[in-house]
């Protein structure tokens, strides 16, 4: 018994130390859980690693079972890449659209920004704040090449190693011990992120959400560069 806790123990260690490789680095997922714990308060982190959870399980399951070389088919990659930096530059844009027609505004643009938009998706998820956010972490989730590939790579590695140890209970195992990195870095993100926002007046908060809007931008043009760069389409 003291024998499988210690390689429970060792294994969980393992999975802690190369999945914050992936969890903790920068990136769109970030971003947007700053942004939108603006808008949404401290359990924004929560519902963005919800969304992440929704696609990111599925597609471990999947390549456990053997669909790997479906997603490292370079069509498919190229077509994810730029599918995701054109969502990215979508969300960034919508976002700064959304903000510039509040300047001077005399309310807070967080609280009023939500009814700027009227007509299709984004106004249907729109009417539902928890809806939106956890769509946000599934969309930046799936749309993002680099997470696809860090699974493919880094992440195949603890896949490998759980299979080993129990087929596919054991990557469900491995899966519990990395997914719980997600929510606490996120919502570590979110809780700072909204408490922060009690010391901002509405030129503050402003600011700060078109800087980040923009930055969503930018990597949403990073990425696209990428992309092309990549698969030498330039």
């Amino acid at each position: 018994m003291i024998q499988i806790l210690v390689d429970l123990l060792s294994l969980f260690l393992m999975v802690v130390l190369v999945s914050s490789s992936g969890a903790l680095s920068p990136g769109p997922l970030t971003v947007a859980t700053v942004r939108y714990s603006l808008s949404y308060g401290k359990k924004t982190g929560l519902l963005v690693s919800l969304g992440h959870t929704f696609f990111e399980l599925p597609l471990v399951l999947a390549i456990s079972i053997g669909i790997a070389s479906f997603i490292d088919n370079v069509v498919v990659k190229f077509s994810i890449g730029l599918a995701g930096s054109i969502a990215l530059i979508f969300f960034g844009l919508i976002e700064v659209y959304s903000i510039l027609r509040l300047r001077g505004s005399s309310k807070n643009p967080i609280e009023v920004q939500e009814s700027n938009l009227e007509g299709g998706i984004y106004s249907f998820l729109k009417r539902g704040g928890v809806v939106q956010v956890i769509f946000i972490g599934f969309i930046f989730t799936s749309l993002n090449p680099y997470f696809i590939i860090w699974w493919m790579s880094i992440g195949l590695t603890l896949i490998i190693k759980f299979l080993a140890y129990a087929s596919l209970i054991g990557v469900l195992l491995m899966y519990i011990f990395h997914v719980w990195l997600d929510y606490a870095w996120l919502g570590f993100i979110s809780y700072i992120t909204h408490t922060s926002k009690k010391f901002l007046k509405n030129r503050h908060i402003e600011l700060l959400s078109l800087m980040l809007s923009i930055v969503i931008i930018v990597l949403g043009f990073y990425l696209m560069v990428s992309t092309f760069m990549e698969f030498r389409i330039f």
